[in-house]
Protein backbone atom coordinates (compact mmCIF):
# COMPACT_ATOMS: atom_id res chain seq x y z
CA UNK A 1 0.00 0.00 0.00
CA UNK A 2 1.46 3.26 -1.06
CA UNK A 3 1.05 6.18 1.29
CA UNK A 4 1.57 9.56 0.57
CA UNK A 5 1.77 12.45 3.36
CA UNK A 6 -0.66 15.10 3.22
CA UNK A 7 2.03 17.60 3.27
CA UNK A 8 5.21 16.50 0.72
CA UNK A 9 8.54 18.10 2.45
CA UNK A 10 11.21 19.72 -0.39
CA UNK A 11 14.26 17.44 0.05
CA UNK A 12 12.82 15.13 2.30
CA UNK A 13 14.96 12.29 3.67
CA UNK A 14 12.88 9.27 4.16
CA UNK A 15 16.06 6.72 3.68
CA UNK A 16 18.35 5.43 7.07
CA UNK A 17 21.01 7.94 8.17
CA UNK A 18 24.34 6.70 8.19
CA UNK A 19 27.62 8.85 9.75
CA UNK A 20 30.72 7.40 10.71
CA UNK A 21 34.28 8.75 12.47
CA UNK A 22 36.95 7.59 13.79
CA UNK A 23 39.81 9.01 15.92
CA UNK A 24 42.84 8.08 17.47
CA UNK A 25 42.59 8.15 21.14
CA UNK A 26 45.99 7.69 23.44
CA UNK A 27 44.47 5.13 25.40
CA UNK A 28 44.16 1.29 25.92
CA UNK A 29 40.87 -0.53 24.13
CA UNK A 30 40.43 -2.07 27.44
CA UNK A 31 39.99 1.65 29.06
CA UNK A 32 37.79 3.24 26.42
CA UNK A 33 35.84 -0.18 26.27
CA UNK A 34 34.95 0.35 30.12
CA UNK A 35 33.78 3.98 29.43
CA UNK A 36 31.55 3.03 26.75
CA UNK A 37 29.81 -0.08 28.25
CA UNK A 38 29.55 2.20 31.58
CA UNK A 39 26.12 3.31 30.37
CA UNK A 40 24.75 4.31 33.67
CA UNK A 41 27.79 7.02 33.77
CA UNK A 42 26.64 8.72 30.32
CA UNK A 43 24.60 11.07 32.02
CA UNK A 44 27.64 12.47 33.70
CA UNK A 45 29.47 13.58 30.77
CA UNK A 46 26.85 13.22 27.29
CA UNK A 47 25.52 16.82 26.24
CA UNK A 48 21.75 17.08 26.31
CA UNK A 49 21.31 13.64 28.65
CA UNK A 50 19.07 13.99 31.36
CA UNK A 51 19.26 10.24 32.42
CA UNK A 52 21.15 6.89 31.37
CA UNK A 53 19.87 3.51 32.88
CA UNK A 54 20.96 0.03 32.78
CA UNK A 55 17.42 -2.86 33.04
CA UNK A 56 19.54 -5.71 32.21
CA UNK A 57 22.90 -7.20 32.15
CA UNK A 58 24.73 -10.69 30.65
CA UNK A 59 26.32 -13.21 32.64
CA UNK A 60 29.39 -11.02 32.28
CA UNK A 61 28.17 -8.07 34.47
CA UNK A 62 28.20 -5.78 30.81
CA UNK A 63 24.35 -3.93 30.39
CA UNK A 64 22.57 -6.05 27.68
CA UNK A 65 19.48 -3.95 27.88
CA UNK A 66 19.80 -0.33 28.61
CA UNK A 67 18.27 3.58 27.86
CA UNK A 68 18.72 7.10 27.69
CA UNK A 69 16.52 9.71 28.25
CA UNK A 70 17.53 12.64 25.63
CA UNK A 71 16.31 16.64 26.75
CA UNK A 72 16.56 19.55 24.66
CA UNK A 73 14.22 22.53 24.67
CA UNK A 74 10.95 21.19 23.97
CA UNK A 75 12.51 17.89 22.80
CA UNK A 76 12.63 15.25 25.47
CA UNK A 77 12.95 11.37 24.71
CA UNK A 78 13.63 7.98 26.59
CA UNK A 79 14.27 4.98 24.64
CA UNK A 80 15.28 1.71 25.79
CA UNK A 81 18.17 -0.43 23.68
CA UNK A 82 19.51 -3.92 23.23
CA UNK A 83 23.29 -3.89 23.83
CA UNK A 84 26.34 -6.40 23.01
CA UNK A 85 29.34 -5.94 24.36
CA UNK A 86 32.52 -7.93 23.17
CA UNK A 87 35.16 -6.77 25.69
CA UNK A 88 37.74 -4.35 24.31
CA UNK A 89 36.55 -4.86 21.18
CA UNK A 90 32.88 -3.05 20.41
CA UNK A 91 29.54 -2.20 21.67
CA UNK A 92 26.41 -2.38 19.41
CA UNK A 93 23.58 -0.84 20.78
CA UNK A 94 20.03 -1.25 18.79
CA UNK A 95 17.05 0.65 19.93
CA UNK A 96 13.79 -1.86 21.11
CA UNK A 97 11.44 1.05 22.02
CA UNK A 98 11.06 4.61 20.60
CA UNK A 99 8.77 6.60 19.67
CA UNK A 100 10.69 9.27 17.35
CA UNK A 101 12.90 6.43 15.49
CA UNK A 102 12.48 3.82 13.02
CA UNK A 103 15.46 2.71 13.65
CA UNK A 104 18.68 3.58 15.83
CA UNK A 105 21.61 1.55 15.66
CA UNK A 106 25.29 2.42 17.19
CA UNK A 107 28.17 0.47 17.16
CA UNK A 108 31.78 1.44 18.82
CA UNK A 109 34.83 -0.52 17.35
CA UNK A 110 38.20 -0.22 18.71
CA UNK A 111 40.91 -1.68 17.22
CA UNK A 112 44.58 -1.19 19.14
CA UNK A 113 47.12 0.49 17.08
CA UNK A 114 50.90 0.20 17.23
CA UNK A 115 53.21 3.46 18.44
CA UNK A 116 55.94 3.35 15.92
CA UNK A 117 57.27 5.74 18.17
CA UNK A 118 56.64 3.92 21.86
CA UNK A 119 55.89 0.44 20.14
CA UNK A 120 53.41 0.52 22.99
CA UNK A 121 49.82 -0.64 23.03
CA UNK A 122 48.87 2.66 24.44
CA UNK A 123 46.92 4.01 20.90
CA UNK A 124 43.36 2.74 19.72
CA UNK A 125 41.95 3.55 16.83
CA UNK A 126 38.03 4.44 18.05
CA UNK A 127 35.51 3.87 15.16
CA UNK A 128 31.86 5.05 15.90
CA UNK A 129 28.73 4.14 13.35
CA UNK A 130 25.21 5.76 13.79
CA UNK A 131 22.57 4.52 11.97
CA UNK A 132 19.03 5.77 12.05
CA UNK A 133 15.77 6.90 10.38
CA UNK A 134 13.24 9.17 12.23
CA UNK A 135 9.60 8.37 11.80
CA UNK A 136 8.91 11.87 10.89
CA UNK A 137 10.05 13.12 7.36
CA UNK A 138 10.76 16.57 9.04
CA UNK A 139 13.09 15.37 11.53
CA UNK A 140 15.14 13.66 8.79
CA UNK A 141 15.64 16.17 6.41
CA UNK A 142 17.12 18.61 9.52
CA UNK A 143 19.03 15.68 11.53
CA UNK A 144 21.22 15.21 8.35
CA UNK A 145 22.37 18.74 8.21
CA UNK A 146 23.58 18.08 12.20
CA UNK A 147 24.44 14.46 12.08
CA UNK A 148 28.20 14.99 11.46
CA UNK A 149 28.87 17.56 14.52
CA UNK A 150 26.03 15.01 16.79
CA UNK A 151 28.65 12.27 16.13
CA UNK A 152 31.78 14.15 16.49
CA UNK A 153 30.34 15.64 19.89
CA UNK A 154 29.48 12.12 21.09
CA UNK A 155 33.36 10.56 20.30
CA UNK A 156 34.66 13.68 21.73
CA UNK A 157 32.93 13.73 25.28
CA UNK A 158 33.92 9.94 25.72
CA UNK A 159 37.62 10.99 24.87
CA UNK A 160 37.34 13.25 27.71
CA UNK A 161 35.86 10.85 29.60
CA UNK A 162 38.81 8.37 29.11
CA UNK A 163 41.13 10.78 29.91
CA UNK A 164 39.07 11.11 33.08
CA UNK A 165 39.53 8.27 34.63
Amino acid sequence: IYRRNFISLPFSNEQEQSHKVSKLISAKESVIFDVISDVQSYKQFIPFLEDSFVTERDGNGYASEAGLQVGWKQYDERFVCKLTCTPHQSVIAESITTSVFDSLYTEWRLTPVKSRITHSGDLTNCELTLKYKFKNPLYNTVSSMFADQVTSIMIKAFETRVRQV
